[in-house]
């Protein structure tokens, strides 16, 4: 009897075991098919927690409750951004018409300009067979429809996150015994202000890249120095890529002047990066979130290959999200081990020690 008890004991242990790992494959397989829409969620949690940093302090000097607040931020962002095309709007459409039909002549100036050096028209060659236009074409169709679609979804599911953000936190707090909903709850709570610090770090880097590199492109005699100044705002908010991708426009628009000032463009662009590197994200850093270089690179690597292209992009906010949450409920809480939390003040953090 007492073999086969032990038997016994031993088969339910191997058959949790084995119910653990089936359990866990499936939640990954769930979790892999769902992938694009877990890309969805993080965007709309991120320009929700932006519409709550701004209803949060109308709803605290009013009297509007949450949905009013929200309503009003959503009204306020509507506005800044209706009158900026207002104050902007028509020379910032003449300079993109004048970029759309200027960097076309720019790659017939590459393409001279590469006649002249030793292998370029062999390397032209080589780029231009290996696209296909018919085929390409419908592809970007198809990437601009699925993009402006995605970017629907996140424009209301953002509204809906900012309206009621206490049910869906309270919705997720349920999800975990009884005895460790309070700490989940401050978690969350402390990885939305991390969000928040890194949302306001975000946009002010966006914001003096967009605006040196346009004052640069001026001073370099670069036309439509504004829109390419706006599209390199637009284009830091995407971690690495963002700055190659965003000085592209500007170069071959610079080839078109020649190569003194092509070259004068790409110091500034060179020139801005540096600054903001070396001047800006250590103190944005300091003074907002700081996230460890290698693991941001990487996790965006690996958020582009999981995600796509737009993985890429909201990979560093949801990277904030595991982060906090991994310093708050493992390092501290599991490892009882002292560590500090974006944003957090310092009463707080010795009260924890």
């Amino acid at each position: 009897m007492p073999n086969t008890g032990r038997e016994d004991s031993k088969h339910r242990l191997f058959v949790e075991r084995l119910m653990i790992i089936v359990v866990f494959g499936v939640i990954v397989a769930v979790l892999w098919h769902i992938r694009s829409l877990i890309v969805v969620v993080t965007g709309a949690v991120v320009l929700a927690v932006l519409l709550r940093a701004i209803a949060d302090p109308i709803s605290e000097h009013t009297r509007l409750g949450t949905r009013l607040s929200t309503a009003a931020a959503v009204l306020i962002v509507a506005g800044v951004i209706g009158c900026a095309g207002w104050l902007f709007g028509s020379t910032m459409a003449d300079q993109f018409a004048h970029l759309s039909s200027t960097i076309p002549t720019s790659w017939e100036e590459i393409r001279t300009l590469a006649d002249a050096v030793p292998f370029g028209p062999q390397m032209l060659a080589s780029m231009e067979s290996g696209v296909d236009i018919p085929k390409l074409l419908p592809q970007i169709f198809n990437m601009v429809g699925n993009a402006a679609t995605t970017l629907l979804l996140i424009l209301f599911g953002a509204v809906f996150f900012a309206a009621q953000p206490s049910l869906y936190t309270r919705g997720v707090v349920k999800l975990v015994p009884p005895d460790r909903r309070t700490l989940v709850s401050q978690s969350l709570q402390d990885s939305g202000r991390a969000l928040r610090l890194w949302l306001l770090g975000q946009l002010i880097s966006m914001i003096v890249v967009g605006v040196l590199t346009g004052v640069g492109l001026w001073i370099a005699g670069v036309p439509s120095a504004m829109a390419l100044g706006f599209i390199a705002g637009l284009t830091e908010g995407i971690p690495y890529l963002g700055p190659i991708i965003g000085s592209i426009p500007g170069i071959l628009l610079a080839l078109m002047q020649g190569p003194e000032t092509a070259l004068w463009a790409l110091l500034v662009y060179v020139a801005v990066q540096q600054i903001e590197g070396n001047t800006l994200v250590p103190i944005l850093h300091r003074e907002f979130v700081s996230l460890p270089p290698a693991l941001t690179l990487f996790w965006i690597i690996a958020a582009g290959l999981i995600f796509g292209i737009v993985g890429i992009i909201f990979a560093t906010p949801l990277l904030v999200v595991l982060y906090v949450m991994v310093k708050r409920l493992y390092v501290r809480e599991a490892l009882d081990t002292e560590t500090s939390l974006p944003g957090e003040p310092e009463d707080e953090r010795e009260g924890e020690g």
